[in-house]
């Protein structure tokens, strides 16, 4: 992979020079940024006495290649003030920033090495293009529109015992999952309840949460099977609920848990991920949101296990390694 990313850019321009220590320092006359390469075994004490030479880059990114890879606890044992560091966990693929940015070129291009893409890093690069999670920001804004219709319809914002015969009226007019219709034919009701929602309240919690897990779910299994996850799992959220409960039932949180499923066996099948914290931070989550789903009333938590094991098992399935 070394040897892949100074020929791609030896080839697109970048002047090369060989540092102490086995070291290469990468710059472009059109680019402010400069990069460094070399491997964790070897970092030095001190960046800056080898860019002395390079005035014209005001900006540096150290790629370290970690081959016998990298946790947190590696991260913070050497910091270079004013040098954004990424250490390339080669055997896994796991890129991890320090300090933590939320600067997306360098992993895109990386990752555009990695499969064996030839790239440049100049203003026009595909590499510097942002990636657009549209699907998260659909199925946003489906949620919203369909509350929206709900509440012109009469839909409390804040359902009530006083409301609380005219919210159920609308929620079934809508596709609240209701056993006694779904059994009467009416199984549509089984996907549309997973964009309704009981309230206000309830719509913020999902939306947040589809917000927050939506866009790094999107683009670690890409666009298609993150459609195929989110829909897949709020059917099992619903099937799960119709099975054992006879509540009426309504909202997303079936295709979250989903995700936050996938985003687990994601981690888990990469040990160096688990190990920076991600997969334990997903597993508190979880954790928390069933202990509160048990301690409050009215929350269907036969539809979270369901969107949980089934966003987990068609991620397996989709074979995202």
């Amino acid at each position: 992979m070394f040897e892949q990313i100074i020929n791609n850019l030896s080839q697109t321009g970048w002047k090369l020079v060989k540092l102490e220590i086995n070291w290469v320092c990468a710059t472009h006359g059109s680019q402010k940024r400069g990069l460094l390469f070399g491997n964790f075994s070897e970092l030095p004490q001190e960046f800056k006495p080898w860019l002395r030479d390079f005035a014209d880059s005001s900006q540096w990114d150290v790629i370290v290649f970690c081959p016998e890879g990298i946790d947190s606890s590696h991260l913070k044992q050497r910091s270079y003030p004013g040098i954004q560091l990424w250490y390339w966990d080669t055997q896994q693929g796991n890129l991890f920033p320090f300090p933590p940015t939320k600067d997306q070129l360098i992993p895109r291009w990386l990752r555009q090495l990695a499969s064996g893409k030839s790239v440049s890093l100049g203003s026009d690069s595909q590499a510097e293009k942002h990636f657009v999670p549209f699907l998260t920001y659909t199925f946003l804004g489906i949620n919203l529109v369909v509350f929206l219709l709900m509440v012109f319809a009469g839909l409390s914002l804040f359902p009530n015992d006083i409301s609380a015969a005219v919210d159920q009226r609308v929620l079934i007019e809508f596709g609240a999952k209701v056993n006694s219709l779904i059994q009467a034919g009416q199984v549509w009701r089984l996907l549309a309840s997973t964009f309704i929602h009981i309230g206000i309240i309830h719509l913020v919690f999902n939306l947040y949460a589809l917000w927050a897990l939506g866009p790094v779910t999107e683009e670690s299994f890409g666009h298609r099977q993150f459609l195929m996850i989110y829909i897949l799992s709020g059917l099992g959220g619903s099937i799960a609920s119709f099975l054992f409960s006879t509540a009426l039932s309504a909202g997303a949180s079936g295709s979250i848990f989903g995700l936050l499923g996938a985003l687990l066996y994601y981690s888990y099948k990469r040990p160096s991920l688990w190990k920076s914290g991600l997969g334990m931070n997903l597993v508190i989550i979880i954790i928390v949101n069933f202990g509160f789903g048990l301690s409050q009333p009215g929350i269907d938590n036969y539809a979270h296990l369901g969107g949980l094991l089934t966003g987990t098992l068609s991620s397996v399935f989709l074979g995202k390694e």
